[in-house]
């Protein structure tokens, strides 16, 4: 028998070797896990790449597939969830304290762990495999599959540049290189962000203050976080989990859309002036405030990360006094409740002030995992326990605005309170017992957001179906408040039904969408 016929049985033994089926399953959850759509061609490339590497680098190989199994395995619940890494994840890993990481371990289902855990034994097996003696001897097989990793490498970078784009090998598509860069890239450019918010978030304010004329004496901004408008039955929702908020008087914004799908995100494009869709840190609605001769409040259930070095702490910062019930240490694993904001309220509103007020309560409102946010406990049961949770929390936050509203009224004094979210949440396992909801920006739930204002004047309870962007809430604080700031242009009334023109998101990648287009495209 030739060598020729030997190697071409040898290569066929390899091509149906269970191995060589291990590496294909691997590389396929590998794949998935890391977030990214299933493809055929990179997983069969991946597959070639590791029975070339065993044959003539062993050694290589396994560390290669050991590293990868393990990230996969780590990463397959969230990127069941999230996607792959991009600047949302990055930030939020850079912003999240320790009570909510656990929170998030625990909402995703049972099963994602199972198979996490599934991808880590498949792993083991493969390092686990033993080098055969013979020395391998180059055949068609192995060029076949070189020319496929090769040529797989290549197919994204060269897509790019015919479509117009720039030639470049870091753009390949196999996800293993598509995730260490994703990440390296992202994590980078959280950090340069966070760079210049520290940059600006200690210099002066540059706000010019033209006129200042307040109808209130007392301004009350109340944050939410990942209400849904369509689960406040104020706003449309099926539930009658609302009472106070439908039926107070007021208005009610019925097509308010969040700036983004996550709080640093949205709330850092929402509450500080933009220039080239980059937040000037130091120009925020509290500045603006300060600079008015307000006296400014700031009262959170959110976390405050070391020295300010989240979006929204940095903002808080700024005004007069800064009480966060969480400081971003060991105490910020407590469970703490939004209702305790109410105390610091009743003792600013229980002193007599000359100056016009400012008070900013930032909730920790619906944020995953509901269920922890009512200790378990809701009113109807719908499809899962984390749903029905998630549901009576839009009853927590009503009953919350209940009793500031009260506390407002018996204050004695004029008053107006703005309530929004920050974001919304997309459903997640849908249909399943285990249904849970998560940040996303591929929904357009993920930015339809509840948006009142409820006046001590407020004669009627007024529906507002005008579409109305949280890119221009500075725009409406200057008009709710009365200061008027020459870096603020006003280009149209933002209580009313007059029309606001295009309204653009800030996806997870940092695009600029028009929310119409987006639309169109993703659900025609």
């Amino acid at each position: 028998m030739n060598s020729t016929l030997i190697d071409s049985l040898l290569a066929r033994r390899r091509a149906v070797s269970p191995w060589a089926g291990l590496y294909f399953l691997q590389s396929l959850l590998i794949n998935l896990a890391l977030g990214y759509p299933f493809s055929l061609l990179y997983t069969a490339a991946f597959t070639c790449l590791l029975l070339l590497l065993w044959r003539y680098l062993p050694r290589g190989q396994k560390a290669l597939l050991g590293i990868c199994s393990l990230v996969a395995a780590c990463y397959f619940p969230f990127g069941q969830a999230y996607g792959a890494p991009n600047f949302n994840t990055l930030l939020a890993l850079h912003s999240t304290n320790m009570e909510e990481s656990s929170e998030i371990l625990t909402i995703f289902p049972w099963y994602s762990y199972l198979t996490g855990l599934f991808i880590f034994a498949l792993g083991i097996i493969a390092l686990r495999r033993r080098k055969e003696e013979v020395r391998p001897r180059w055949n068609s097989l192995d060029s076949l599959c070189l020319l496929i990793s090769v040529a797989a490498f290549f197919v994204a970078p060269v897509q790019n540049l015919a479509w117009g784009g720039v030639f470049k090998v870091i753009d390949t598509g196999y996800p293993v290189f598509r995730f260490a860069k994703d990440v390296i890239v992202n994590n980078n450019e959280v950090i340069e962000e966070q760079h210049r918010m520290a940059q600006l978030s200690g210099i002066k304010d540059s706000w010019t203050v033209t006129a200042v004329k307040p109808r209130y004496h007392i301004y009350v901004v109340v944050i939410g976080e990942s209400a849904r408008r369509d689960a406040m039955g104020a706003f449309g929702g099926h539930w009658d989990n609302t009472p106070f908020a439908s039926h107070v008087n007021g208005d009610f914004f019925m097509d308010y859309i969040a700036a983004s799908g996550s709080t640093q995100k949205s709330l850092g494009l929402t509450l500080n002036r933009v220039v080239d869709n980059k937040p000037q840190y130091q120009d925020n609605f509290v500045t603006l405030a300060n600079r008015a001769g307000f006296q400014t409040w700031w009262f959170s259930n959110q976390g405050q990360i070391g020295e300010y070095d989240t979006a929204i702490a940095s903002i808080a910062k700024r005004a007069d006094e800064a009480h966060f019930l969480k400081n971003g240490d060991f105490e910020a694993d407590k469970n703490t409740r939004d209702e305790a904001l109410l105390t610091m309220t009743a003792q600013v509103l229980a002193t007599e002030r000359t100056q016009p007020q400012l008070i900013v309560l930032h909730l920790m409102g619906s944020h995953p995992q509901a269920c922890d946010r009512t200790q378990g406990k809701y009113a109807t049961f719908v499809q899962s326990k984390e749903t029905s949770c998630y549901l009576y929390t839009m009853t927590q936050t009503d009953d919350l605005l209940r009793q500031l509203y009260t506390q407002l009224r018996h204050s004695g004094d004029s008053f107006s309170l703005v309530y929004f979210s920050d974001h919304g949440l997309a459903f997640k396992e849908r249909g399943k017992a285990v249904q849970y909801l998560a940040h996303d920006d591929k929904f357009q739930q993920n930015f339809q957001v509840p948006f009142m204002v409820l006046s001590s004047d407020s004669k009627a309870h007024r529906i507002i179906k005008a579409r109305r962007s949280a890119n221009d809430f500075l725009s409406f604080f200057s008009q709710w408040t009365e200061i008027s700031a020459k870096e603020i242009k006003n280009r149209y009334r933002f209580i009313s039904e007059q029309k606001a023109g295009p309204v653009y998101i800030t996806n997870f990648k940092l695009q600029k969408v028009d929310l119409t287009i987006w639309a169109a495209i993703f659900f025609h």
